[in-house]
């Protein structure tokens, strides 16, 4: 099945889904995002005396 749909397009059902119940995905990459830097920021798995690099 061919779709011509792209990453902006949504079928109007997204719209009232979104509507009902927030939008998931984003909310879902947003959270795993914040989760990752919390972690970095407390899991140090430098060796003794390295340098701290900074967040790319």
């Amino acid at each position: 099945m061919a779709t011509t749909a792209t990453r902006t397009e949504h079928p109007p059902i997204y719209e009232g889904l979104l509507e009902e119940l927030g939008d998931v995905p984003t909310e879902t990459r947003e959270a795993a995002e914040r989760i990752l830097r919390e972690t970095r920021e407390v899991l140090d798995w430098r060796e003794p005396g390295e340098a701290q690099r900074r967040p790319e």
